[in-house]
């Protein structure tokens, strides 16, 4: 009896070791992810007011202060600078309203060479973020976008290209576009591929102007 509770008790350490940490703050950064493919376009400036929103309420929950008011850096604080920026890397040219998130990640990155403990907090925040980050392929979300707006451009060429430019179907589109990929890349990808692309950048978007 003795034998089998030491083996339970070992087998459920071994399993709190393994248990994977819940993503950090998950169904803010699926927000975060899904502004990042329109933060530019002007019909999304409600959408960047409110990841701005979102975000500055975090800061003012995360982000720590010692009795002086000064910086006080914690590892949680630091997770989220950085997943924020791997999320919409549009932060990093530090547009109107997110200029704060650079300033932040730039005072924690200056302390470190001096500061065991900014240090410290910085490498656990990096793991903690590399943990969330997929395994795997990742999809070229640029390629998969250059590949819509193909496709849409060759179905409903802009006024400036009506006489240039003879619109088309879907299907002839998408194989045009392949064409046009053979001729930058110098492989031609199947037109399944094509469409795949064309079909994810649709549900993305179709998926943001929910929140608008």
């Amino acid at each position: 009896m003795a034998v089998q509770a030491q083996g339970k008790k070992k087998r459920g350490r071994n399993n709190s070791r393994t248990k994977r940490v819940r993503p950090l703050d998950t169904d803010f950064f699926r927000f975060a992810d899904k502004v990042s493919l329109v933060f530019d376009r002007p019909y999304a400036a409600q959408l960047r007011f409110q990841l701005f929103e979102k975000a500055s309420a975090y800061r003012d929950r995360y982000r720590p202060h010692d009795a002086q008011n000064m910086w006080a850096t914690k590892t949680k604080w630091v997770a989220f600078l950085l997943q924020l920026i791997l999320t919409c890397p549009r932060i990093l040219s530090r547009p109107p309203d997110f200029e704060w998130v650079v300033d932040d990640l730039e005072w924690i990155l200056c302390r470190r060479k001096f500061n065991p403990g900014v240090d410290r907090d910085f490498w656990n925040a990096v793991d903690r973020v590399r943990g969330y980050i997929p395994t795997g392929h990742p999809l070229d979300k640029g390629l998969d976008y250059w590949r819509f707006d193909t496709v849409q451009t060759l179905m409903n060429p802009p006024e400036q290209l009506k006489g240039l430019l003879t619109s088309c179907g879907k299907e002839e589109a998408l194989r045009r576009t392949a064409d046009i990929e053979e001729q930058r890349t110098g492989t031609r990808p199947h037109e399944r591929v094509i469409r795949r692309s064309y079909d994810r950048v649709e549900q993305e978007l179709n998926d943001v102007s929910k929140l608008l």
